[in-house]
Order: C-alpha cells, then sequence, then structure tokens
C-alpha cells in the first residue's frame, strides 16, 4: 500500500495516511473552495488500501476548524470507516479537540452518536501562548 501524504495550506488540512507507520490522520483547517476536490483522493484512497489491512486501525482527526462542506465530507469518511468495521475490521476513531472549542468538540459529539463505529473523545489542554497544534 502506496503512503497518501497530502501537505496542508491554509485552507485545507494535511492528510496522512501511512500504512506502514500504522498512521492514519486528518488535521488542521478545512474550508476548501472545492470540497469534493480535496476529499476525493482521501475517500478514494480509503475505498482502495483499508479493506486489506491488518490488525488495528486507529484513525485520528485533529481539526482546528471545519466549515459545512468539510463536516458533510468528514462524515462520508466516518461512514467508509463504518463499513469496515461492519466488516470486521478492527477500526477506532479519535477525535481530538482543544477543550475550550466546543465547536469541534460538538461536532465528534455528534458523529460519535450518529456513526456505528467507536469514536474516542480527547479532550486536549491548550497550553497558554501556544499554538493549537496537538
Amino acid at each position: 500500500m502506496e503512503p497518501l501524504i497530502i501537505e496542508a495550506t491554509p485552507k485545507t488540512p494535511k492528510v496522512v495516511f501511512d500504512p506502514n507507520e500504522q498512521l492514519y490522520e486528518i488535521s488542521g483547517r478545512s474550508l476548501p473552495e472545492n470540497v469534493v476536490k480535496t476529499y476525493d483522493p482521501v475517500i478514494k484512497w480509503i475505498e482502495r488500501n483499508l479493506s486489506d489491512a491488518k490488525g488495528q486501525i486507529v484513525f485520528n482527526f485533529k481539526m482546528d476548524y471545519l466549515n459545512s462542506a468539510s463536516a458533510k465530507m468528514i462524515s462520508l469518511i466516518l461512514s467508509k470507516l463504518e463499513e469496515l468495521y461492519a466488516s470486521g475490521v478492527k477500526v477506532t476513531v479519535k477525535w481530538f479537540y482543544n477543550t475550550d472549542d466546543d465547536d469541534i468538540q460538538s461536532e465528534g459529539e455528534i458523529y460519535q452518536m450518529l456513526k456505528k463505529v467507536p469514536i474516542k473523545l480527547v479532550g486536549i489542554e491548550d497550553e497558554e501562548g501556544e499554538e493549537d497544534d496537538f
């Protein structure tokens, strides 16, 4: 399986899917001009590669900001993970949020209620004077 690495821009998240390192992570801000163009390679990679995954898959979301169109795409990604989970692949989702960011926390809680894949909410204390890096 070839890794998928997409660097972040001011409007799009960083994507690191590296099966060799067992790292599956989407992080940063997501408010792209064209949400389909941004997320299509991500969804296609998941469809092509993760059904063959062996062992546990831990999928990390470390979002600073999502617009509503991006939230729909994240929901679609979670649906793909839900399908894998239903087929017997061991999938866990970790939804990271800054403890002072009610919007991102709430988004994770909604996904947790709606999706049939284990989603663990992970609150991170924001260090005084530091950026929102996780």
